[in-house]
């Protein structure tokens, strides 16, 4: 049930980097070490929620057999403990016990039998969950058969590799070959030369010899938002929070907005671009001297969803802080905009903004500007824009990000059409409690961010009555962050 202490009287249009903005697959660098290694990404009641939000078979499976808990193997890892568990609690145990990130995990058991996105797995699917013992020739090794021996057993796999690299063939800061019958050099026409730079790539091309498989398990990856490029990009100790708009309280200069993004404050030229893309409701009064810390940025200078011209003829739409290249004329014109409100903008204005994904056609199915849609058969709610639908697990996070979007109807079979992308997290500066709890987080950079005390909540400027009281399933959504720094 939602609860808006404050009502929204300006639009507020959620603010994203482009859903199918991805970074370049690097077949040497899959993922890192330090992200393969953060078994405590996660807790149990997070995996829950995730499985939850993806309507995931897992999200209500049980397997029963040997399943040790991570202190039980350190009694007596001889014993076997034969239990019912839950899919999340198999997982969170696994991560535990092998020291792995239950994101891999996750992400695995999705690169290997879709048992994340998939309702209605086959029993093979889920018995041979992670692919363990199911070698490229062909054949699952029946020892291996079942859910919780398959996590159990890859992750361990994975930790051993991990930590005893160098007794395989691929190995850090060598040259070997996949989609090869011969891991050695040189590779035969058929084969991929690869030089792993750390020891989960590494580790990974041991599992699964072959360029396809890994891009798939890292395309799910960023796809899912365990990327470190999409949650470390910014410094996370600070007292101002990633996102978060402000303004001096006192000396010289009182009366300019920024955005604190990537560790830098970005002042906003106008109005009209700060309204165009939050809520001026949300803009806090810190001290100079705390808004001193951080450079200034470039000037966020035109409004969201403005078209610019640059001196060559080309045009872009502004969509957050990038510009997106519109191809064609006629994607252009199904854009709706008058050719009269385009505005000329200087190389120096264009560099201001990245680059975002480029316009190529604009459809009732893809388009730039997001809308809200229900699924007429299962009620479940997504958010839609540029093809892809990202779904929102609680109707209070639809209500506080997209207060002026109405929420269409759409079939099953339409929703299908669009690419999945990760759920929709509250906006940065959103400020979160549950009930008859007194914690009270904020929202910053797609992380719950702990307010240590009412001093530090007070100086930032914020207003208890804009505390939205969540569920735990909200709040266990947003990974934890590091705490604000409490004030001096």
């Amino acid at each position: 049930m939602l609860k808006l202490n404050k009502p929204y009287f300006l639009l507020l249009i959620y603010f994203l980097i482009p859903f199918s903005a991805r970074a370049e697959f690097n077949p040497n660098s899959i993922i890192t070490d330090n992200e393969a290694n953060n078994y405590g990404s996660m807790t149990q009641v997070q995996i829950r929620d995730f499985l939850q939000s993806h309507n995931s078979f897992l999200a209500t499976y049980f397997y029963e057999g040997n399943n040790p808990g991570p202190g039980e193997v350190t009694l007596d890892p001889t014993v076997e403990y034969f239990k019912q568990r839950s899919a999340a609690e198999i997982i969170w145990n696994a991560a535990q016990e092998a020291k792995i990130n239950p994101q891999f995990i996750l992400t695995t058991l999705q690169k290997e039998m879709s048992l994340i996105e998939d309702p209605d797995p086959v029993e093979n699917a889920v018995a041979y969950a992670m692919g363990y013992g199911c070698p490229d020739s062909g054949g699952c090794n029946f020892k291996f058969k079942g859910f919780g021996k398959q996590v159990r057993s890859a992750s361990l796999q994975f930790r051993y590799y991990m930590d005893n690299i160098t007794e395989y063939k691929h190995r850090p800061g060598e040259r070997s070959c996949v989609d090869d019958y011969n891991p050695f050099i040189p590779c035969t026409s058929k084969g991929t030369e690869i030089k792993p730079e750390n020891n989960i790539t590494a580790a990974m091309y041991v599992y699964t010899p072959h360029i396809s498989g890994n891009k798939s398990f890292r395309d799910i990856w960023e796809r899912y938002g365990f990327s470190a490029a999409a949650i470390n990009t910014v410094t996370d100790e600070g007292i101002i929070p990633e996102g978060a708009l402000v303004k001096a309280k006192d000396g010289e200069d009182i009366k300019s907005i920024y955005l604190i993004h990537a560790s830098s404050k970005l002042p906003f030229a106008t109005m009209n671009a700060l309204v165009s893309r939050f809520d001026p409701a949300k803009v806090l009064a810190v001290s100079s001297t705390e808004l001193d810390k951080y450079p200034t940025g470039p000037v966020i200078k035109f409004s969201n969803y403005t078209i610019l011209s640059s001196a060559d003829g080309q045009k872009y739409l502004v969509d957050g802080l990038t510009k997106r290249l519109i191809s064609s004329a006629e994607a252009f014109k199904k854009l709706g905009f008058n050719p009269e409100e385009v505005i000329s903008a200087t190389a120096d204005e264009l560099a201001t903004l990245t680059d975002g994904e480029p316009i190529e056609s604009v459809t009732t199915q893809v388009s730039p500007f997001g809308k809200l849609f229900r699924d007429l058969t299962t009620k479940s709610l997504y958010y839609v824009k540029d093809g892809q639908k990202s779904p929102i697990i609680d109707e209070l996070i639809a209500k506080a990000n997209f207060p002026a979007l109405k929420i269409n109807s759409a079939s099953s079979k339409t929703l299908a059409t669009y690419t999945d992308a990760p759920p929709v997290k509250l906006s940065d500066g959103t400020l979160i409690k549950k009930e008859k709890d007194p914690n009270v987080y904020v929202i910053s950079a797609g992380r719950r961010r702990l307010i240590p005390d009412a001093r530090t909540f007070n100086d930032l400027g914020y207003n208890w009555k804009n505390i939205l009281t969540v569920s735990a399933m909200v709040i266990n959504f947003h990974i934890v962050g590091q705490p604000l720094s409490p004030v001096n």
